[in-house]
Order: C-alpha cells, then sequence, then structure tokens
C-alpha cells in the first residue's frame, strides 16, 4: 500500500498514522515464504511516520497468522508471529551516512511503498524449525505412530553394524 508523505513533507503534520493489511500474493516481485508455512491470514501492519527534520522515521508493528506442521510428529500448527519494522525514510540517500541502505526507504513521487520488504522481513522472522510442544516426542521410525502413544514395536537399540558379530556371541553365550 502507498502511503502519501505529502503533509510531512509539506510540514502540515509531524507524524502520520497508517493500518492496513498486505496480500503477499498481490505484491510483484515478492519473496517467497518457505514452502511449508501458509499464511492464514493478510499480514497485518500498523504504525507511524514521523518527521526528523531532514529524514523521516518508520515505526511499525507487523502480525501474521501461519500454518505449518511440527518437524518431529506432523501435527498440524496454527502460531502467530509478531515482530516491529522500523526504517529510516528519506528524500535521497545522501542525508544519511553510515546507515545500511536495506534500512531505508526512499521516497518516490510522494510517498512509499513497503509491502516487499515487509514480506522479506516477515520471511526472515518465521522460525525454521516448528514444534507442537517443546517436548514433542515424535514419530515411531517403525510404524510411524506419534511415541506418547503406545507403540507395539520392539524398542531396540541399533546396534553399529561393526559391532554386530559381539551381539551374536551373546546370543550364543545364554544359550
Amino acid at each position: 500500500m502507498k502511503i502519501d508523505l505529502t503533509p510531512i513533507l509539506n510540514r502540515r503534520v509531524p507524524v502520520i498514522n497508517f493500518d492496513f493489511t498486505v496480500n503477499p500474493a498481490s505484491v510483484p516481485d515478492a519473496p517467497d515464504l518457505p514452502e511449508e508455512i501458509t499464511l492464514s491470514e493478510e499480514i497485518s501492519v500498523s504504525g507511524k511516520i514521523v518527521d526528523n527534520d531532514g529524514y523521516m522515521s518508520l515505526y511499525a508493528d507487523v502480525c501474521v497468522g501461519y500454518k505449518t506442521v511440527c518437524d518431529r510428529c506432523l501435527t498440524e500448527i496454527d502460531d502467530e508471529v509478531d515482530f516491529p519494522f522500523d526504517r529510516i525514510v528519506t528524500l535521497n540517500n545522501s542525508v544519511l551516512e553510515g546507515v545500511d541502505e536495506d534500512e531505508v526507504i526512499l521516497v518516490k513521487e510522494g510517498g512509499i511503498d513497503f509491502d516487499r520488504e515487509i514480506i522479506e522481513e516477515l520471511s526472515l522472522e518465521l522460525p525454521i524449525y516448528h514444534l507442537c510442544d517443546e517436548d514433542c516426542p515424535g514419530l515411531c521410525s517403525v510404524c510411524g505412530k506419534r511415541l506418547d502413544s503406545e507403540c507395539s514395536c520392539k524398542k531396540e537399540k541399533e546396534i553399529d553394524p561393526r559391532m554386530e558379530i559381539f551381539k551374536k556371541l551373546l546370543e550364543n553365550m545364554d544359550k
């Protein structure tokens, strides 16, 4: 969404508040989100742009719900990610020396459109590893049932193939 900054640029107001949603499918050249994640709603963005005499500060809160599966037991998870999105807004880069260019949004045609940057930041904020519970036991490697339920598989330790001969010796000694 494009935010018109002409009231700040013309010194009529010191602050512009905003509140909007972003649909990643409608943003051209938006970075892809991880395949295992599906957004359950549009991305909610709210915040303000403050005039600082020569440049502006953008302060926003970004929030979105998403669905994925647990990496251990494949249970569906509904979760939410919420993060701050702060940038410097300026008419030209020469005003701010020593500031990383990823932290700057340039004003174009009297306004800014930072939907792409929000989606990019969201892709970095989403967790890499998903768990339904911190103590999730995972799945049985034999039958595929969740390990906290009753699994009828025999729990046998895996033995290094090089040590298999010793196991056979122990079995022969028991006879």
